[in-house]
């Protein structure tokens, strides 16, 4: 869809999956006086260990997951702590359940690594919440691991603490890996996300997170993985091929972000949630049906009604009205007939984009 905007003039852009906040300046003040003072060679492998003992003081007072600097390595983003977790479970053939819709580097990932990826489905009319009893009809003899994500990249849904439950109870009934991706982990509105690490399972838990989203470093390539001691050891090993270590002035940078004031973190989260109640004011208004986010900074739009699949509404909007989205079919076949929409961009931006989206809403049929 960036590609198709370029031969749009002047398109209000609703696509980006990147804060469009910079870096709070004391964190990149920290970096630079960091590397100042010497901090531009490699690190350890598992990470710095301020870092990691840090991370471990942040996830219990967070995410209520109760853990020591050993069962923390730090990553290049949680995207370099995915690829790492996976290549370390996922050998030739087997299959990691997936979230449909999901991100679409999840199959990516799965499948370089000569795994399969198994969609199970996420129900717009239940706010995009997974159903526990298809997910585990999708079980076979071949699958290693569940994949979670929440709050979660496309739809915004949170899962509550008795989904997770259940998928706890299934992980352990068919003895299978929990990959919990939760680098939206404070970017929630109504209330707190719920780790299933806090919950149980500490034998069969990995949980990946990110400094990307909560802090607006996603140029920084900052991530951790936590989970049980004895995997975290070979989660360091394997990382060591492939990156050596995550970047120490990153490293630093992120120091700073978590012994430094948090007041940037509500600021961003109370502009995130500004924006999806403008959204959801534009669109209601309009008629146009949308399933209300919980978290993360993204919305879906429901164009089933207008016979068009996804990828031709969207090029439709974008070259008719000059609104970019991206449709929902990038994140599985359950995304077709929906758009999803960021509200990582300005009020203008929005306000302009579901303006136009709204007013054509009737008339952009097949």
């Amino acid at each position: 869809m960036l590609e198709h905007a370029r031969d749009v003039e002047s398109p209000v852009m609703l696509i980006n999956g990147d804060p469009n906040f910079t870096t709070p300046a004391h964190i990149i003040n920290g970096a630079m006086e960091a590397a100042r003072d010497g901090a531009t060679g490699y690190s350890p492998g598992d990470g710095l260990v301020p870092l990691r003992d840090e991370i471990a003081t942040k996830l219990r007072r967070v995410n209520g997951i109760d853990v020591g600097r050993d069962q923390v390595c730090v990553t290049t983003g949680a995207c370099g702590g995915l690829y790492t977790t996976f290549l370390v479970l996922v050998g030739p053939g087997d299959e990691v359940l997936v979230p449909d819709p999901g991100w679409s580097n999840y199959a990516a990932i799965i499948h370089v690594l000569n795994g399969k990826a198994v969609p199970y489905p996420l129900r717009p009319d239940a706010g995009w919440t997974l159903d526990a009893d298809a997910l585990e009809a999708a079980i076979t003899p071949r699958t290693r691991a569940i994949l979670l994500n929440s709050p979660s990249n496309p739809t915004g849904s949170v899962e509550g603490a008795e989904s997770l439950r259940r998928v706890l109870e299934i992980a352990e009934r068919h003895d299978l890996w929990i990959v919990s991706d939760e680098a939206y982990d404070e970017l929630v509105f109504d209330a707190p996300a719920t780790s299933i690490a806090s919950l149980g399972g500490a034998d069969r838990v990995i949980s990946i997170f990110t400094f990307s989203k909560t802090y607006a470093m996603t140029g920084w390539r900052v991530g951790y993985v936590t989970g049980p001691a004895s995997f975290v050891r070979q989660l360091g090993l394997h990382q060591e091929p492939v990156v050596s270590c995550a970047s120490t002035i990153s490293q630093n940078a992120a120091l700073v972000a978590l012994r430094g004031p948090q007041d940037c973190v509500g600021t961003m989260v109370s502009a995130y949630s500004d924006r999806r109640r403008l959204a959801s004011e534009i669109l209601n208004a309009g008629g146009v049906p949308f399933v209300d986010p919980q978290g993360a900074f993204f919305l879906m739009v429901d164009v089933r009604p207008s016979g068009l699949d996804s990828w031709a509404y969207a090029l439709r909007a974008l070259r008719e009205l000059g609104v970019g989205t991206v449709p929902g079919s990038a994140f599985g076949p359950r995304g077709e007939g929906f758009l999803r929409v960021t509200l990582a961009a300005s009020d203008e931006a929005i306000s302009e984009g579901l303006g136009r989206l709204t007013a054509a809403y009737p008339d952009l049929t097949a």
